[in-house]
């Protein structure tokens, strides 16, 4: 339910000092995110009690960030110095988080590659030292979840991803972990006017191996259809994303050629979170066997990818 926007507006004027601000309804998502117009713009996010907890995590990271200098949206604090302004609506606790607005773009990775790979590498170095436990992804996490809703739908060929799903999951699982991004894809970079590059929305910041967070920026191949051009770019963008990264962060050979598999494991990680946001009845067999023929090709072109890496 959206929460009334007088009220809102009051809290602007009483907890954070904001006054005589019209608010701009920008968009859904567990969450309801508004612009708060005037000078300067800023972000207001309300957020139910389902998502408080992945909320609290986000701005935690953020602030610990922000104040070691990253470039994330400046959280804006209450009058009391607070982070997060709690309320309550028609009997349901709500998050406030008020943050700067960034006027921006999603930049083009073919051109930024190397400086958005410094930014990444940066970001997993600084969070070495955030100073509290994020849930660890394995194995369940990245491939079982996935394969649990095909066994459920009966799915006649979950053997052939059965099979495929422990032969990935074999040649990445003693890769160094860290703190991950964990929804690393191009939508949560911001470029302003000036080039500057920030990252954004930590929700599902986690402990993964780091490589997860480098393929997801990297991949540039088409999810249903994989096509050779996709398949070039994808390598010229991941070296000049590693260009940038090792900068600040050590990537050892079995972990930078690790990156085919990755690209893989994607597909039943992703899958499987659709699949709960949706319902295992969102996709049928035939969708399924497409994913699986992608895998399929995907392995044949591993070779011919390989070289170079």
């Amino acid at each position: 339910m959206i929460m009334d926007e007088r009220y809102l507006q009051e809290i602007l004027t009483e907890y954070y000092g904001i006054e005589n601000r019209s608010l701009e309804f920008l968009r859904e998502g567990g969450t309801h995110t508004y612009i708060v117009n005037g000078k300067p713009k800023h972000l207001l996010k309300v957020i139910g009690s389902a998502f408080s907890k992945t909320a609290r995590q986000s701005v935690s990271i953020m602030r610990y960030l922000e104040e070691n200098g990253f470039p994330v949206p400046a959280i804006i604090l209450t009058k009391s110095g607070d982070a997060i302004f709690e309320t309550d609506d028609e009997g349901e606790k709500k998050l406030i988080v008020l943050m700067k607005f960034i006027d921006r773009d999603e930049p083009e990775l073919e051109k930024c590659a190397s400086e958005v790979g410094g930014l990444v590498g940066r970001f997993h170095q600084l969070m070495e030292k955030y100073p509290a436990e994020l849930t660890l992804h394995g194995k369940e996490f990245f491939i079982d979840r996935y394969l649990d809703f095909l066994r459920k739908k009966n799915y006649p060929r979950i053997t052939e991803y059965e099979e495929l799903g422990d032969c990935l999951w074999n040649k990445v699982k003693d890769l160094p972990q860290g703190i991950c991004h964990g929804d690393l894809h191009r939508g949560n970079l911001l470029q302003n006017p000036d080039g500057k590059i920030y990252l954004v929305d930590f929700d599902t910041a986690c402990r993964a191996p780091y490589m997860f967070d480098v393929m997801v920026m990297c991949d540039m191949t088409d999810y249903f259809n994989l096509k050779q051009k996709d398949i070039e770019l994808t390598k010229k963008v991941y070296r000049k994303f590693l260009s940038g990264y090792s900068d600040h962060h050590t990537l050892s050979r079995e972990e930078i050629r690790s990156f085919l598999y990755w690209v893989a494991i994607r597909h039943f990680q992703l899958q499987a979170t659709i699949l709960e946001i949706h319902g295992a009845d969102c996709i049928d067999e035939g969708f399924i066997d497409g994913q699986l023929y992608w895998l399929n090709k995907w392995q044949e072109a591993m070779p011919e990818l390989t070289e170079g890496l």
